[in-house]
């Protein structure tokens, strides 16, 4: 099969990366901003201040007399015994007597710390509140309980108290700060991995890197998305990002074909409502606008839509002439100099059988004659097998991938269908691209940013009792 550039490959690089963090940039900002703002209310207005008080004690040798270094090693290293006892449950149960809690000894013990200071004989003790007073009779009712307790199973030491309890000035939770910026980074992160879950999850084609790699097939064109659809905007708004998108896919057509040696251009998609006849439209105007002859036929005559992109009308058209054989000029309508329209027209047939019949392979070589491009809308290729029908060496196919929306699978599928029958697929056109990629692309360089009102010129208006005249 023609077309087809590289097979599929399975990686993702920075740059994919950068294009996901981009594309879901509001999301992981509202989640970061939200899970900060969050935090900061809770840390500020929610949660209460905790206080500590600390009392520090000393370990040495009970007695007037002078202590060697030996006995300051020996307190140093019956340091972490003594350190155990303060942490033991007779302490917490003897402070618990001093003082009016009401809670267990283990929930007591929870909000108390023991601290050896590392080459030293002094231990710290501390005991958190909510309460200021609270804290500081708790230190000093665990500090009591330690010094009698130790003089009980240690009497040969002494416990002396260096600084009694001292509750500080700020509280030591929360950290407001701190809370805040931790929300901020694990928001950051939490945002940032579910956008790439989602990312995971999301098996659509994206980008033209999608449609290279997923599908080996190149992208013709890259078409913006449009808040409000809009008909012919090649002929309306001359100087849009649009229009310069349509330009550019032009001149990759042209040149694709001119390789190939075709002039005749089959637009399709994989399933409804991706795009395909207004890209069909834009692109057959775009091409007569470069000076050449162009004919756009409606091949869908399951769903017809050409003649409401030109506000024609659709009494006769394609199936009168394969049908009823009228005659190719008086079907014809003009639209310009350089293009004509020939519509669906009114089908009673089945659809599939008439494409197929040698009359139409006929009147595709009669009008590649006349014209220096004939562009068939035809319908979706997974949905029907009318466009497939159609297929011939000398007719061209591109593929029209609504971006974001088209499953990867379904585009395989069409492709594969495309295979068997031996298209030329000449490539894929990424339709509704978000408007945001197309700031590295320039196309905004020659939009004017206004938007025209202007209509496509017709020499008389058309009535829906109007039979194949010529415009």
């Amino acid at each position: 099969m023609k077309g087809c550039i590289m097979e599929e490959e399975n990686y993702i690089n920075i740059k994919d990366f950068l294009k996901i963090i981009r594309k879901r940039i509001k999301l992981i900002v509202l989640i970061t901003v939200f899970a900060t703002i969050i935090t900061g209310i809770v840390s500020f207005y929610v949660l209460k201040p905790v206080y500590e008080a600390k009392c520090t004690v000393i370990v040495g040798k009970d007695s007037t007399d002078k202590i060697t270094a030996s006995e300051v090693t020996m307190y140093q290293d019956l340091i972490q015994t003594y350190s155990q006892i303060a942490k033991s449950r007779v302490v917490a149960e003897n402070a618990l007597g001093r003082l009016n809690l009401g809670v267990s000894w283990e929930e007591f013990m929870s909000n108390v710390d023991i601290t050896p200071e590392t080459g030293t004989q002094i231990v710290d003790i501390s005991y958190k509140n909510q309460n200021t007073e609270v804290a500081e009779q708790g230190a000093n009712a665990v500090t009591q309980a330690f010094i009698e307790e130790s003089q009980k199973l240690l009497p040969s030491g002494s416990v002396k108290i260096m600084d009694k309890a001292l509750t500080t000035e700020a509280p030591i939770k929360p950290n407001k700060m701190l809370n805040i910026f931790i929300a901020f980074i694990l928001g950051l992160i939490f945002s940032a991995s579910l956008v790439f879950f989602i990312d995971y999850l999301d098996n659509t084609i994206k980008n033209e890197e999608d449609v290279e790699r997923k599908l080996g097939l190149p992208t013709m064109g890259l078409i913006p998305k449009q808040n409000k659809m809009e008909n012919l905007i090649v002929e309306k708004q001359p100087k849009s990002a649009v229009t310069e998108a349509f330009k550019s896919m032009r001149t990759n057509l042209l040149f694709s074909m001119e390789n190939r040696g075709i002039n005749t251009l089959m637009v399709s998609s994989s399933i409804p409502k991706e795009g395909k006849t207004s890209v069909s439209t834009n692109v057959a105007f775009a091409i007569a606008k470069a000076g050449k002859r162009v004919l756009l036929v409606d091949c869908d005559l399951r769903k017809p839509n050409v003649h409401r992109c030109f506000n024609i009308s659709n009494n006769e058209g394609l199936a009168d002439i394969i049908l009823k054989e009228r005659k190719v000029e008086e079907s014809i309508i003009k639209i310009n100099d350089n293009f004509n329209v020939i519509t669906a027209g009114i089908v009673n047939y089945n659809s599939s059988e008439l494409l197929s019949s040698q009359k139409m392979q006929n009147f595709i070589n009669d009008m590649e004659k006349e014209y220096d491009y004939v562009i068939l809308d035809t319908p979706p290729i997974v949905a029907f097998t009318d466009a497939l029908t159609l297929v011939t060496d000398k007719i061209g196919v591109i593929l029209v991938i609504s971006c974001e929306q088209t499953k990867i699978e379904i585009c395989k599928k069409s492709k594969q269908l495309l295979t068997n029958v031996n298209a030329t697929l000449i490539g894929a056109v990424l339709n509704k691209v978000d408007k945001r990629v197309f700031v590295g692309y320039g196309y905004d360089y020659y939009s004017n940013g206004k938007k025209k009102k202007n209509k496509v010129k017709t020499k008389r208006k058309f009535k829906e009792s109007d039979k194949g005249a010529i415009i």
